[in-house]
C-alpha cells in the first residue's frame, strides 16, 4: 500500500519532483566533479611543478675543519667532496623509485672561454642531456634494467634556441646560455674554445678543448651565464674522472613527502646529502591546499543550494497535499507512516538525482582536467556510491522541515477547507 501510494504521489507531481532532482544533480554534479578532480589533483599539480625543475638536490657530505689558535678562531676549512657517478644509479633504487622522474648530475669549474670576438672566464657545467643509466641490482625483479635520464628529463621547459646535445658521447659540442652567449657574441653553429687552469694560475697543465655551440638556453637562472657540456667533457678537462659535484632530481611527490626522498636516496648513498628545494616544495604543497580549500568551499556553497531546492520543493508539496495528509490522518494513518512516505520520497529523489548528477559530474571532470591540466581525469567508479550517498542525504535532510510542517496538518481544520 505503502509504495502504491508513493507512486501515485510521483506521478501525480512529476514537474515537483523534477524541480527537486534538478537541485540534487546540481549538487552532486558539483561534488562528483571536485571529488573525482582532488582525486587526480596532487599527481596532476606535481607533474606540472616537475615541469620548473628538480625538487630534490643530492650533494657530497664534506668534512669541516676549525682553525686557527687557542681563543683565535680563523674559521674554517671545507674539504670538497665528489659523488661517484658509478653510484649514481641507486637513486632509481628506492622503494619510490618510480616516482623519480629523471635526474642529472653535474660537475662545475670556472674555464677561460675564447670566442672569435671575446674572452671571459665562465662557468662550465657537465651533465647529462639524455642518458641511458644501468641499474646494475634492481629494486625488484620487473624493474627496468636502464633507465634514460638527463637535463631533458628534469627540465622540460628549459627553451632552447638550436638543439639538444643529443649523442651521450659528443665531445665536440656545446649549449650556452643567454647570458654567456651575449657576452662572448656567439650564436647557434659558433666555436669557443674552453680552457681550464688548475689551481686558477697552473697554466702548465692546462687542458684546453674546442666546442661548436648547438643550442642557446634561457632560462631566467643561473643557467643563462652557463656553459654545458657532456659529463666526461668536463671530467676530463679537470682530470675528475667518475666524478660529479652534485645531483638534480625531479621526484613526484604524490604519495609521500619530498623528504621520504631524500631519506631513502641517503639510505641508498650513505656519503650523501639530499636535500630538498624547499621554495618549490612549499609552493607546490600551498598550490594544493588552496586548490582543496576551493575545492571545499565551492562543494559546501553546490550542497547549501541544493538542499535549498529541495526544501522549497517539498515544502510547496506538503503546502498542495494539505488536504491528502489530513485525510490519511482522519482515516487512521500513524504520524510515522506519513513521514516514512515524505522520507522515502526524499530518498527517491535522492537516488535519481545521485545517479544523473554523478554522469554530469563525471563529464564536468573531464571538461576540468582537460582546460586545466589538459588532461583528462580518470572516472572512478567509487564515487557513483558516494554521489547517491550523498544525494539521497541532502534530499532526506532537506525534507525534514517540510515533514515536520506536514505533522503539524489538524485533519479536522484542513478538511473544512480552512
Amino acid at each position: 500500500m505503502l509504495m502504491r501510494i508513493l507512486g501515485k504521489s510521483l506521478a501525480r507531481r512529476r514537474g515537483r519532483i523534477a524541480i527537486a532532482i534538478v537541485s540534487v544533480v546540481m549538487g552532486a554534479a558539483v561534488a562528483t566533479a571536485l571529488m573525482a578532480v582532488s582525486m587526480d589533483i596532487e599527481e596532476q599539480v606535481s607533474a606540472e611543478f616537475r615541469q620548473y625543475g628538480a625538487n630534490l638536490i643530492v650533494v657530497p657530505q664534506s668534512d669541516t675543519i676549525d682553525v686557527g689558535f687557542p681563543g683565535v678562531d680563523f674559521g674554517s676549512v671545507t674539504e670538497q667532496g665528489y659523488i661517484e657517478e658509478a653510484d649514481l644509479w641507486k637513486i632509481k633504487r628506492i622503494s619510490w623509485r618510480n616516482n623519480v622522474l629523471g635526474f642529472a648530475p653535474f660537475l662545475y669549474q670556472v674555464v677561460s672561454a675564447k670566442s672569435a670576438s671575446a674572452t671571459s672566464n665562465l662557468v662550465m657545467a657537465g651533465t647529462y642531456f639524455e642518458r641511458d643509466v644501468a641499474i646494475e641490482d634492481t629494486y625488484a625483479p620487473e624493474d627496468p634494467g636502464v633507465v634514460t635520464t638527463g637535463i631533458s628529463y628534469i627540465n622540460p621547459l628549459w627553451r632552447a634556441k638550436g638543439k639538444w646535445i643529443e649523442a651521450p658521447d659528443d665531445e665536440a659540442s656545446a649549449m650556452v646560455g643567454t647570458e654567456v652567449a651575449s657576452k662572448m657574441n656567439v650564436g647557434i653553429g659558433d666555436m669557443m674554445t674552453l680552457t681550464y687552469i688548475p689551481n686558477g694560475d697552473d697554466r702548465a697543465n692546462s687542458t684546453s678543448c674546442d666546442v661548436t655551440i648547438v643550442g642557446i638556453v634561457e632560462t631566467g637562472g643561473n643557467e643563462d651565464n652557463q656553459v654545458f657540456v657532456n659529463l666526461q667533457v668536463a671530467q676530463g678537462m679537470s682530470g675528475r674522472e667518475g666524478k660529479v659535484h652534485t645531483v638534480q632530481v625531479s621526484a613526484l611527490c604524490t604519495g609521500c613527502p619530498v623528504d621520504t626522498f631524500a631519506q631513502e636516496i641517503e639510505g641508498e648513498i650513505d656519503y650523501v646529502e639530499a636535500r630538498t628545494v624547499k621554495q618549490l616544495v612549499s609552493a607546490e604543497m600551498a598550490t594544493l591546499e588552496n586548490f582543496e580549500a576551493m575545492m571545499a568551499m565551492v562543494t559546501v556553497v553546490a550542497m547549501a543550494a541544493s538542499i535549498l531546492g529541495v526544501t522549497t520543493t517539498m515544502t510547496t508539496s506538503v503546502i498542495e497535499r494539505r488536504k491528502e495528509i489530513g485525510l490519511m490522518k482522519s482515516l487512521g494513518a500513524e504520524r510515522g507512516r506519513i513521514t516514512t512516505l515524505f522520507l522515502i520520497e526524499a530518498a527517491v529523489i535522492g537516488v535519481i538525482g545521485g545517479i544523473i548528477g554523478f554522469l554530469v559530474g563525471v563529464f564536468l571532470a573531464r571538461m576540468i582536467g582537460l582546460s586545466v591540466f589538459d588532461t583528462a581525469v580518470a572516472t572512478n567508479i567509487i564515487l557513483l556510491p558516494v554521489a547517491i550517498g550523498v544525494s539521497v542525504a541532502v534530499a532526506v535532510l532537506a525534507s525534514i522541515p517540510p515533514v515536520r510542517r506536514a505533522m503539524q496538518v489538524e485533519p479536522a481544520v484542513v478538511l473544512r477547507g480552512e
